[in-house]
């Protein structure tokens, strides 16, 4: 599986901190394995300018939520990053 990101993804991911970047780039690469699975499906959301699923990962100081799609069937979009310290 291949991904892509927006930069709107992008620009709060370059943000972060190197433990903040650990965790999101394990989630990443485990949705890119197992992106069909219910941990990576937890919710969907619809709105006027489309729809993603939302991948929450916490730790005791940080709260991430992914926001992505599919492109095609090889590829992932990262659509947003939202950063909860």
């Amino acid at each position: 599986m291949n991904f892509v990101f927006t930069s709107t993804f992008y620009a709060t991911y370059e943000s972060l901190d190197d433990n903040e970047l650990v965790l999101v780039d394990e989630a990443i690469r485990r949705l890119l394995v197992d992106h069909s699975a219910a941990w990576a499906r937890q919710g969907r959301i619809e709105g006027d300018r489309g729809s993603a699923w939302i991948l929450t990962v916490r730790t005791s100081s940080l709260e991430a939520s992914l926001y992505w799609d599919y492109h095609d069937d090889e590829t992932l979009i990262l659509l947003a990053l939202v950063i909860r310290r």
